[in-house]
């Protein structure tokens, strides 16, 4: 984050910082709301046996990604390209923004590793060669946007036995911290509030 956002929040006095969150999140759980008023008034459409059931869970899902993606809620949507769009999208929020763009990024790139002179400090050249940036981007695309393609159809099953897989991977990882993630979310609603504020004056 640039040092002129830093200080822009850091002048935010905290009482009026906790007052903006409530209104902000007050917004979102209102929205939130409305989208599952609609996706109950559509369910008295469906039920009528098991086979309807399953349709309505499918549909259901379909809308609630296409809702996260876009934030509507159209007649009609591109499944494939509603996959596409947020899988690129959440591949990005833990993926590519993050530490992998430091280990990439660098003065030198490591794909011309035998041209980068003599006595370069190792933080200034790219961990990563471009090729291997778009080989790990594919990866991760591939495997976000496979998982989104289950929930969408409803074959929370399938999705089980795929991630049971991996039931004792990781077991000594940290947690997620949650609180880091939602106080940066929180400083983007900020920022995009003000900027909203700006304009509007």
């Amino acid at each position: 984050m640039s040092s002129d956002k830093d200080d822009f929040l850091d002048s935010i006095d905290p009482i009026e910082r906790s007052n903006l969150i409530k209104v902000i999140n007050g917004t979102f759980e209102k929205l939130d709301r409305q989208f599952i008023d609609e996706l109950v008034e559509m369910e008295d459409f469906f039920y009528e046996g098991d086979e309807d059931a399953l349709n309505f869970e499918s549909h259901k899902n379909t809308m609630t990604l296409e809702y996260i993606n876009k934030c509507e809620v159209p007649e009609e949507c591109d499944l494939e390209e509603s996959v596409f769009d947020l899988s690129r999208k959440i591949v990005h929020f833990i993926f590519r923004n993050g530490i992998i763009e430091d280990m990439h990024a660098g003065k030198y790139g490591y794909d011309e590793y035998s041209k980068i002179p003599e006595n370069t400090p190792l933080e200034v050249i790219s961990q990563l060669s471009n090729k291997d940036m778009m080989a790990l981007n594919k990866y991760m695309m591939d495997r976000v946007g496979y998982i989104l393609h289950l929930i969408q159809n409803a074959e929370y099953t399938k999705l089980h036995y795929i991630l049971d897989q991996e039931k004792y991977n990781g077991s000594d990882w940290d947690r997620p911290d949650i609180e880091k993630i939602e106080k940066d979310t929180e400083d983007l609603m900020l920022i995009e509030f003000s900027r909203h504020k700006d304009i509007n004056n």
